[in-house]
């Protein structure tokens, strides 16, 4: 992918390259940041200074550790070198060490030392945006592959043959369709994904195409279907999928290509006293938790998710992870819910229509086996 803008950092200071990233892509300024956009199987120093070379910013996350870094100095070298423009972005009271000194000595700084980092982040886009070309849109970046995904904290409880265990066990395959949207973090994928938007992960309902396939011949998609975590699930004609008291909609993209799109997740969550800490889950039942990284006023700052996804929540009612944004709102009190996109399954479909495979927009794996055609109809 071209790129505008090259992050060095140590890797002790990934949470803040992190979220430089994310903040400077949601503002359409394309970036390149190790190890995400290191190709596999290709040299890393030679990734390294292709990446520099092809940039027209150096963003330097300056820190003691960047200071005791045995490869910053070099990028920074490589950047002034091929004419690459410098801006550190002080983010601790330090000076530069001497093999710093040399290059940016006389380098406009910026500085994130005072809270909140959010405003200095917006500062730091808008210096480069002036250095970048002026006559080209800049929509927001899609940047599926910057924050790890979830792990469920344990597997999903087999369905029982009462009422009440059919129950939970539908719920526990809807839980993990929707845990990656209910936990906002995104996994390491080698294809781009665009930013969420209506347009692009949702469908109207006028616009669904009719669930049969041309000629009138009944789609090979419909009947009853054994989820990966052994939950029934219905593929029905008039474009529904149906888990329990879960809805989602279908619809063919192509040929043997199908997206599944289920409710969005809320999120209902607690501030805890001190102001540091959040605590909640979503209406499936999903846990998450997160630490503050910046202060901010209420919930608004720089959040680390607990598996190290960073989530910036902006005082306005929105919130942004990667290419993904989101809104939230005041229930009472320290209580919030935070509204994520609607997970989106692709799968495709077997030649011999028993079997689908694929994953959502979030990374997380999709499967399932048809146990009957007569259903669904």
């Amino acid at each position: 992918m071209a790129h505008d803008v090259f992050i060095s950092y140590s890797s002790k200071d990934k949470v803040i390259a992190d979220a430089v990233c994310a903040r400077l892509e949601g503002r359409g300024i394309r970036c390149w940041i190790a190890p995400r956009d290191v190709q596999p199987g290709l040299p890393y120093g030679e990734e390294i200074i292709d990446a520099i070379h092809g940039s027209q910013v150096m963003v330097l996350v300056f820190s003691s550790n960047a200071n005791a870094s045995p490869h910053i100095p070099k990028e920074i070298e490589r950047a002034v070198s091929h004419g690459v423009s410098i801006i550190p972005l002080r983010v601790e009271a330090v000076a530069p060490g001497k093999s710093l000194d040399y290059f940016i000595s006389s380098v406009h700084w910026l500085d994130a030392i005072t809270p909140p980092l959010e405003s200095h982040l917006e500062s730091l886009a808008n210096t480069i945006l002036t250095l970048l070309p002026q006559d080209q849109p800049r929509p927001p970046v899609a940047t599926a592959r910057l924050i790890p995904p979830p792990q469920p904290l344990t597997p999903p409880a087999p369905p029982k043959k009462s009422k009440t265990g059919l129950f939970v066990g539908i719920a526990a395959a809807v839980v993990l369709l929707a845990a990656a949207a209910a936990y906002f973090l995104l996994v390491p994928n080698k294809a781009e994904q665009a930013p969420y938007s209506a347009s692009t992960y949702e469908t109207p309902q006028s616009k669904i195409p009719p669930p049969k396939s041309p000629g009138g011949i009944r789609d090979p998609i419909l009947g009853c279907w054994q989820w990966f975590n052994n939950v029934p699930v219905t593929i029905n004609s008039d474009g529904r999928l149906v888990a329990g008291p879960f809805t989602a909609r279908w619809q063919r993209a192509a040929g043997r290509a199908y997206h599944f799109t289920w409710p969005e997740a809320v999120d209902a969550v607690t501030l805890t006293s001190d102001g540091n800490s959040l605590r909640g889950g979503n209406q499936y039942g999903f846990p998450m938790s997160a630490t503050r990284v910046s202060p901010g006023a209420g919930i608004s700052g720089a959040w680390r998710w607990a598996n190290g996804g960073i989530v910036l929540i902006n005082p306005g009612g929105t919130f942004s992870a990667g290419p993904f944004t989101g809104r939230w709102s005041s229930t009472s009190g320290n209580t919030f819910n935070l509204t994520w996109p609607k997970p989106v399954d692709s799968v495709t479909l077997s030649s011999d229509s028993q079997r689908l495979s694929g994953h959502n927009q979030y990374g997380i794996a999709i499967s399932g086996v048809k146990t009957s055609s007569a259903c669904g109809g």
